[in-house]
């Protein structure tokens, strides 16, 4: 029972409700702000139109003509929140030539909330004079998440609106190179996947590529996904990380494709728009990315990459040494999407930060890196402070079968496929041991040690602090990494110094849900107007200030829903938000896992305030947890800590890193028989 709450804390999520893709539920219907214009092709016209493109024989476009197709799987962002209908009026705002196609297939969602677009049957519609007129209905509701349907709508386009200039935009849920893109409602879910859509543009026998496809989606900036498409277009548009559920401004997309000709500048433009509209939706927003790929270089990205793959495979990249340990720079480098057990794995790292980590830096890596940097992508952006170089790649941080056999089953990678192989296949029985399961520290911190084994397979480690009250009730009140590690030696010692979180002076229980040397983001769950959310909020590394940087407020996430997908959004507290925040999770009398929630205060005008606060209790409880990358986790043993520094020493004089508020004064045994029932 004394270890049991590190399962709940660690293992278990924290019974919040996930919100959906795309933010809060819009259930009421907003046809009153659209006008709905719906007009349908006469069957005589469509006969005459058959009868004219049958007639051409392939006649070349017009010079300067373009045309624009959007691919528009609405699934449950259209269904919940009307965001698909939303970016379409938006779209019919747009300025554009009289002689500009605007084509799109809708499909992929339960409701349609605008328009008068069916559920029942995909369609087709085209913008003109700043309406969304029908084309035609098909005869059945396609699946938005098959091969066979982009394919027939990309080929269908290609032979009635081809021009001069051509984009395709895939629009909905994303969630990386393992997955794919285009979540299908009415499918369950089902999704393009990489190798899917490959093949809808090889199937639909494009006369030439597009000039730029995009995927107004999460995730999608992977270098699997460039080499999937890589034969389709010239240029790919796509973040690497969670877009908000604004998106990309359809408007601007169509005004300026429709006057700039150089789709590496297109591009460019889109991605600062789209930054400008992430900072306008949140003040607070610095994870948001959009990023501009040259297709026409993936072939030596391919060469680079293997190359620094195969010198892996002779340099044993997974070995246990530090320097050329992959997990440990895995662990180091920029991750996207979810990054924990709560919110989810997206298993999505940055592919030159993942280099820069393995710190093998010679001749054959600086080829990779500067193919990437200065040829594959043109141009990036992102709202803050990342290690984000651009292009993302599929790096399992934590185990999933199924993720990785599919991955695999792409073949694209054969180097960097064996490296996943001898990682991930052959796995020990024990995966992580201590040499050291706990004690005290020459300085006098609580330290552990692992053994040199244990490098290969050690995810991550932090803390759990508790409160313990006069009947031996347990209450956590934080679970953080702010240790001092040594993960050349496997090390680890607390950094104990009497503080914990407080939300506008409030105290309250914070969890690590992932970091690097620029940032740390934190989750905890809070009451909003009576409902338990998960709040998001980051401390933004800065050798300036004291202790090293500071916290910058977030906001309401979704997290990935039962479906794996994550949500869009991050929204911001209001002014007159009632909120409650989580004090401490323990455990109920019935066995479950139970937070609690401290007094409810207004926020106020100002907004909220992330502090550090003294702790004003005496003796406190500390744990070392490390979880491995399969998921499986390892307690240490228990230290004792007694404050030696007052609530009133610490508020006056806080203690800067390395100088503790306590002493250890007993560690308890990790006991399996009884921590771990």
């Amino acid at each position: 029972m004394f270890k049991r709450i590190i399962t709940y804390i660690l293992c278990a999520a924290m019974a919040l409700p996930t919100c959906g893709c795309g933010g809060e539920d819009s259930s009421s219907d907003s046809s009153s702000e659209v006008t709905t214009v719906s007009t349908t092709v006469s069957a005589a016209a469509e006969s005459e139109a058959e009868s004219d493109t049958a007639s051409e024989a392939d006649p070349e476009p017009a010079k300067g003509s373009t045309s624009l197709f959007i691919y528009l799987c609405g699934s449950d962002l259209e269904t919940k929140q009307s965001i698909a209908t939303i970016a379409l009026k938006e779209l019919l705002t747009a300025e554009v030539p009289d002689d500009m196609n605007i084509i799109i297939q809708t499909g992929g969602a339960k409701k349609w909330r605008n328009f008068d677009i069916s559920p029942e049957v995909s369609q087709r519609y085209e913008v003109r004079n700043g309406e969304l007129k029908l084309i035609e209905s098909l005869s059945e509701n396609k699946n938005m998440g098959d091969s066979a349907t982009l394919a027939d709508f990309a080929s269908w386009c290609d032979t009635n609106y081809r021009s001069e200039r051509n984009m395709m935009l895939l629009w909905d849920h994303g969630a990386g190179s393992a997955r794919g893109v285009c979540f299908d409602e009415n499918n369950n879910y089902d999704p393009l996947t990489l190798s899917e859509l490959g093949d809808a543009f090889k199937t639909a026998n494009l006369k030439s590529k597009y000039d730029i496809l995009g995927f107004d989606a999460c995730l999608m900036a992977t270098f699997e996904t460039a080499i999937s498409v890589k034969d389709y277009a010239d240029y790919m548009i796509a973040s690497q990380d969670i877009e908000p559920s604004c998106g990309w401004g359809l408007k601007t997309v169509a005004e300026t494709f429709s006057k700039e000709s150089d789709a590496a500048e297109t591009g460019k433009i889109i991605v600062d728009d789209f930054i400008e509209r992430c900072k306008e939706k949140n003040k607070n927003d610095f994870l948001s990315t959009l990023s501009v790929f040259d297709l026409s270089k993936t072939d030596t990205v391919i060469d680079t990459f293997n190359a620094v793959m195969k010198l892996g495979e002779e340099q044993n990249y997974a070995s246990e040494k530090k320097d050329a340990g992959f997990i440990n720079a895995m662990r180091d480098c920029e991750h996207f999407g979810g990054n924990s057990l709560e919110s989810g794995y997206s298993n999505m790292l940055d592919l030159v930060d993942l280099i820069l980590c393995l710190g093998v830096i010679n001749d054959t890596t600086v080829d990779l890196i500067d193919a990437v940097s200065n040829e594959f992508v043109t141009y990036y952006a992102n709202c803050g402070k990342r290690n984000n170089f651009g292009v993302s790649f599929y790096c399992p941080f934590v185990y999933n079968a199924q993720e990785i056999e599919n991955y695999l089953e792409l073949n694209i990678n054969g180097p960097y496929n064996e490296i996943l192989k001898s990682i991930y296949l052959n796995i020990p029985d024990t995966t992580v041991e201590f040499a050291d399961r706990g004690s005290i520290a020459d300085n006098g911190a609580f330290q552990v040690t692992l053994t040199p084994e244990s490098s290969r397979y050690a995810g991550n480690i932090n803390y759990i602090l508790m409160t313990v009250d006069e009947n031996g009730k347990q209450t956590a009140i934080a679970a953080d990494n702010d240790i001092h590690k040594d993960w050349e030696n496997l090390n680890f010692k607390s950094n104990f110094r009497g503080i914990t979180l407080a939300m506008n002076g409030h105290p309250m229980f914070y969890k690590t849900i992932t970091g690097n040397d620029s940032y740390i983001t934190f989750s905890t769950p809070i009451k909003v107007n009576g409902e338990i959310r998960d709040y998001r909020f980051s401390f933004i590394w800065n050798s300036e200030e004291f202790n090293g940087g500071h916290y910058l407020p977030g906001g309401l996430w979704g997290g990935y829903d039962e479906n794996g997908i994550p949500s869009k959004d991050t929204f911001e507290l209001k002014p007159d938000d009632k909120i409650q925040v989580a004090t401490g999770i323990t455990m109920g009398e019935n066995g479950k896992l139970k937070t609690i929630f401290g007094e409810e205060f207004v926020l106020g005008d100002k907004g909220e305030e992330i502090t550090e606060l003294p702790l004003d209790g005496k003796i406190y409880q500390y744990y070392f947890v490390v979880t491995d990358i399969f998921g499986n986790q390892f307690a240490s043993d228990t230290a004792t800590f007694e404050m030696t520094k007052t609530y009133e020493e610490l508020l006056n004089d806080p203690l800067p890193d390395g100088e503790y508020a306590a002493k250890v004064t007993n560690i308890t045994e990790y006991d399996p028989e009884k921590d771990d029932q």
